[in-house]
């Protein structure tokens, strides 16, 4: 039996939630939504997703400190994090990168993101 790869969506704006589940659902996987990185970083133990996807800008912890406490769990399971945001380009996302964060700026097209989850999954 094909299992279908888990996403874990961690984005406090319910209609980019809404939007990432359908698309992504569409595509054949399954997703498990969390509203900020505290709650997003509790999923994961239970998950133990196939990729993450997490927004930056978000109460309580943001994504960057929520990347920053989930990547070596994922990364050492060969987990690809994807980080979302509406910033324009700032030095700083070169340092996520360095860590192995894939940057999508907002607004994307939801034909590449899922494109480039294919690739990373495969």
């Amino acid at each position: 039996m094909d299992e279908q790869p888990t996403i874990l969506v961690i984005d406090d704006d319910p209609a980019m939630q809404t939007v990432l589940e359908i698309a992504l659902r569409e595509a054949g996987y399954r997703v498990e939504v969390a509203s900020d990185g505290q709650e997003g970083i509790t999923k994961l133990v239970s998950l133990r997703p196939n990729l993450v996807i997490c927004d930056i800008m978000m109460p309580q912890m943001d994504g960057v400190e929520a990347f920053q406490r989930m990547k070596d769990q994922l990364q050492e399971d060969g987990i690809p994090i994807f980080i979302i945001t509406a910033l324009n380009r700032k030095p700083w996302f070169a340092d996520l990168e360095a860590e192995g964060a894939v940057i999508i700026q907002k607004p994307f097209d939801i034909e590449q993101v899922l494109s480039l989850i294919q690739t990373m999954l495969n």
